[in-house]
C-alpha cells in the first residue's frame, strides 16, 4: 500500500471552543442525542455497542478525506482512508500491516497544533517511523501567519496553536512533511509518488520540512483544480465510506470580509456549476445509501438565482433526498422558499451572529436584524427548520446588544413542526481575520489572543458567562445535538423531542425538585420511546 489517509478524530473528542457540554443534557457523561436517548431508556438495537460514542453515530464522514481518496486513487495511488482514528484502531491496525509508505492527515477539523498531535501520537504508538504528511486549513494558515512574522502583527500568541512560528522541537517533531498550498491534492500527489518511488522529494513545490532542525520551504506553485476533479467515482468507492449523510461541496473562497472570519482572503471565490453538482448528487442518490446531503461551504446559495437554479436542479436529479446548507438570508425571498421545501431542504443554517444592528455593522455582516427575523418565520412557515449561529463578544458587545439580541428572537413564536436551532459562541479573537489586524487591536483597545481577551466594552470571561446564559433566556429555540436527528426523526418528533430534552436540562441545571425532575425524565422517555 503506498498510502493511509486520515480524516482526522471524532467530533466530540476534537471539538473546541463549543458550549455544547454546558447547553446541552448530559446524562452518565454521554451527550444526550436520539440515539444516545435510546440506548439509555433500553430501546436500542441490542447488537448495538454500549459505548456513548461509537462509530454508529458517525454518520457524516469528513469530505476531505473522501475527496483525497478519490483524487489519488484515479492517479494510481494505492490508498486507505480512515475518518475517525480513535474509533477505527482496529482497521488502522490492520492497514499498517500492509506495510503502507505513508500517511496523511488532513487538517480541515484540527483546528491546533494540539488537536494534531492527538492524532500523530496514535500514529507513533503504532508506527513510530512511517512517514506522516500533515496538510489543510491549519498548515495552509500556519504559513500565512509565519509570513507575518517581524511584522507588528502579532504571531508570537500563535506559537502554541499554528506551524513553524516556534523553532521548538516539540510542534514539529511527530511529522515529517508539510503541505503548505491550500488545496494541495496536486502537491500530495506528487509527494506520494515519489516516496513510494523511493525518489528525492525537496524539488516538490508547496512543500515545508525541517532538516537538521532548520525549517526548509521549497518553492510555491498555487494549485488552481478544476472542480471536474471533485467528482467522485462512487462505483469504485467502497461501500463502507459512504454514509446515510453525506457532505458535498459547491464552492471555493469567500466574497465577503466578516470581521471575526479567519477565512484567509485573497482567494478567488469559485462556484461550482449547477451541471456538476448535478453529477454529484445524482451519483449519490444512486448508491442508494445516502439518504441526506449536507453542503459544507457557506456561500453556494449566494443569491436569489443561486437557490433558485440549484434548488430546480436538485428537484431534477435528487428526488427523494435530503439537504441542509449554509444559506444566505437575503437570498430567501417569498417566491422562492417553496423551492427549498419541494427540493427537499429540511434545515437552512443562518450565521446571524447578532441580533443588534451595530454588531452586525461592525461586524461587516451586510444584514439587518429585520432580515434574518423575516427569514426565519418564511422558512419555518414552509415547514423549514432553521440552525442559527451567534456570536457573544465581539467587540463593542454589551450587556445591551446581548438583550436586543434575545428581544428579536423572542419576538417570533411559531406553533408549525419547524425547529430553531440555535449554536452560540463566544467571540474568538483569531489570527487572519480583519479583527486581529493591529489596526483594529487599537481601534477597540483590543488584546489578547482566540479565547482570552479583552476589549473596551467586555473581556472574554464575560463573554463565556453571557453565552451559556444565552440560550436559557430564549423561547422555542433549541440546542443542537446533531444532523444525523434531522433525517432520522420526524420533524413534529424531533420537535417535541427537543422541547423536553430542554425542560429537563433547565430543571436540572436550576435545581428543581427531584420529583418533579423525574416525572419530567419519564416524560421524556414517553417521546423517545413512541412509535
Amino acid at each position: 500500500m503506498d498510502l493511509i489517509i486520515i480524516g482526522g478524530i471524532s467530533k466530540v473528542k476534537g471539538s473546541q471552543y463549543s458550549l455544547k457540554q454546558k447547553v446541552s443534557l448530559i446524562k452518565d457523561g454521554a451527550l444526550m442525542t436520539y440515539a444516545n436517548l435510546q440506548r439509555y431508556f433500553g430501546h436500542n438495537d441490542p447488537t448495538e455497542s454500549s459505548d456513548p460514542y461509537t462509530l454508529h453515530d458517525y454518520n457524516t464522514p469528513y469530505l476531505a478525506g473522501i475527496y483525497l481518496y478519490n483524487f489519488l486513487t484515479k492517479r494510481g495511488i494505492n490508498c486507505e482512508l480512515i475518518n475517525f482514528l480513535d474509533l477505527e484502531i482496529n482497521k488502522f491496525e490492520r492497514l499498517l500491516q500492509q506495510n503502507p509508505k505513508a500517511i496523511a492527515l488532513s487538517t480541515t477539523f484540527l483546528t491546533s497544533i494540539k488537536s494534531v498531535k492527538e492524532v500523530t501520537k496514535i500514529i507513533r504508538e503504532y508506527d513510530p517511523v512511517i512517514k506522516i504528511i500533515v496538510g489543510g486549513q491549519l498548515v495552509n494558515n500556519s504559513y500565512l501567519i509565519y509570513q507575518l512574522k517581524d511584522t507588528d502583527y502579532d504571531t508570537s500568541s500563535c506559537a502554541q496553536d499554528y506551524f513553524f512560528i516556534s523553532s521548538e522541537k516539540y510542534y514539529y517533531e511527530d511529522i515529517d512533511l508539510f503541505i503548505v498550498e491550500d488545496q494541495g491534492e496536486a502537491t500530495l500527489y506528487q509527494l506520494t509518488k515519489a516516496i513510494k518511488n523511493c525518489q528525492d522529494y525537496s524539488g516538490i513545490p508547496n512543500l515545508a520540512f525541517y532538516k537538521d532542525n532548520r525549517l526548509i520551504f521549497t518553492s510555491r506553485d498555487p494549485e488552481e483544480n478544476d472542480f471536474a476533479e471533485d467528482l467522485i467515482c462512487w462505483d469504485e468507492v467502497p461501500e463502507e465510506y459512504l454514509y446515510p449523510i453525506f457532505p458535498m461541496r459547491g464552492s471555493r473562497g469567500c466574497p465577503y470580509k466578516c470581521q471575526y472570519c479567519n477565512f484567509p482572503s485573497g482567494k478567488r471565490f469559485r462556484l461550482k456549476g449547477s451541471d456538476i453538482l448535478a453529477q454529484e448528487i445524482a451519483a449519490l442518490r444512486e448508491t442508494e445509501k445516502v439518504r441526506m446531503i449536507r453542503f459544507t461551504d457557506d456561500n453556494l446559495f449566494l443569491t436569489r438565482r443561486h437557490v433558485e437554479e440549484y434548488c430546480r436542479m436538485i428537484i431534477e436529479v435528487g428526488k427523494g433526498i435530503k439537504w441542509t446548507s449554509f444559506i444566505r438570508a437575503g437570498s430567501i425571498t417569498k417566491d422562492n422558499v417553496k423551492l427549498l421545501k419541494d427540493s427537499g431542504c429540511v434545515m437552512a443554517q443562518i450565521g446571524m451572529e447578532s441580533g443588534d444592528r451595530s454588531i452586525l455593522n461592525k461586524m461587516n455582516k451586510k444584514d439587518t436584524p429585520e432580515n434574518y427575523l423575516r427569514v426565519i418565520e418564511l422558512l419555518n412557515t414552509h415547514g423549514i427548520s432553521t440552525q442559527l449561529y451567534f456570536i457573544i463578544g465581539f467587540p463593542g458587545e454589551t450587556a445591551k446588544t446581548i438583550e436586543n439580541t434575545i428581544q428579536l428572537l423572542n419576538q417570533f413564536h411559531h406553533d408549525g413542526p419547524a425547529i430553531n436551532f440555535i449554536m452560540v459562541f463566544p467571540f474568538l479573537l483569531a489570527p487572519l481575520s480583519p479583527i486581529y489586524s493591529p489596526e483594529n487591536r487599537q481601534k477597540y483597545n483590543l488584546e489578547g489572543y482566540v479565547s482570552n481577551w479583552s476589549h473596551n466594552t467586555m473581556n472574554s470571561k464575560q463573554a463565556g458567562k453571557y453565552a451559556t446564559e444565552f440560550l436559557f433566556r430564549l423561547e422555542n429555540l433549541y440546542p443542537f445535538y446533531g444532523i444525523d436527528e434531522l433525517e432520522s426523526l420526524e420533524m413534529a418528533k424531533l420537535k417535541k423531542l427537543s422541547q423536553f430534552r430542554s425542560k429537563v436540562h433547565k430543571a436540572e441545571l436550576f435545581g428543581s425538585d427531584p420529583e418533579a425532575i423525574e416525572q419530567m425524565w419519564q416524560e421524556l422517555r414517553d417521546v423517545v420511546t413512541a412509535d
